[in-house]
């Protein structure tokens, strides 16, 4: 369990912060919790869908990185195989833990369990005064835009569900005959019935919130569920030769 603090300079005066270097903590997330200002770059590399959060019942867009629950096929080592990274992997350890308006001042956590902190490694998080440096300014403006991202991602998530344009699908995957067959329930997809259907104004309604473009990269970024499926069965056939 993450030990979450208040970021102050009395608590993590002393404390310095290392930039990721790999993504191994991430390796038991199969499914990534991603903003729709990335869908462009990661629509290149995993299927970007949309699933239920369960403790609020609201959408959330995820990357699909594995096929086998908890286990993220791109992060069990410390070689990074795709070619873009999720801005969700660079942004802790800090977090926004309240942010109820613009003119209100966010609050910023720190989780004090990160293996990214340390008080002889890395960049300063204060001044010996106790003032943020510029490194942490820049880092909490990243976080804070990420947590905005977020909150937009989730509201634009809302309206394609109130618009009838998500449907659940179970994906099934095998990807050769002699490889495991893979089912994932509890994913959402664009509903391109739906969407070819919607009358001129509805569609225009879409374009104004900027949502075509994100559509179409998110139908296209189903294409990777192949690039997925070698990937599992790779990992498998890893799996087995281990303890042969």
């Amino acid at each position: 369990m993450s030990q979450l603090a208040p970021l102050n300079a009395e608590r993590h005066g002393k404390l310095k912060l290392r930039d990721r270097q790999d993504y191994q903590a991430y390796a038991g997330q199969h499914l990534v919790p991603v903003v729709f200002q990335e869908f462009y770059g990661l629509a290149t590399e995993f299927p970007l869908v949309f699933v239920r959060n369960s403790e609020a019942g609201d959408f959330v867009p995820v990357a699909m990185m594995g096929l086998k629950q908890g286990i993220n096929l791109y992060c069990q080592t410390s070689d990074w195989r795709a070619g873009f990274v999720p801005v969700g992997f660079t942004v802790g350890p800090l977090l926004v833990t309240r942010l109820e308006s613009e003119s209100e001042p966010a609050e910023i956590s720190l989780n004090e369990d990160s293996e990214l902190l340390d008080e002889s490694l890395g960049e300063p998080l204060f001044t010996d005064s106790g003032e943020q440096t510029e490194f942490l300014q820049k880092r909490i403006e990243k976080v804070m835009n990420v947590t905005r991202q977020t909150l937009q991602a989730r509201a634009l998530c809302k309206f394609l569900a109130d618009q009838n344009l998500l449907k659940q699908r179970q994906i099934r995957l095998q990807y050769s005959p002699d490889s495991p067959r893979y089912e994932v329930e509890g994913v959402y997809i664009i509903d391109e019935e739906k969407l070819e259907s919607l009358s001129d104004q509805e569609f225009l309604t879409l374009r104004q919130r900027g949502l075509i473009p994100l559509i179409y990269a998110h139908l296209t970024s189903l294409q990777q569920f192949g690039r997925l499926s070698r990937l599992q069965a790779e990992a498998d056939k890893a799996a087995i030769a281990q303890t042969a």
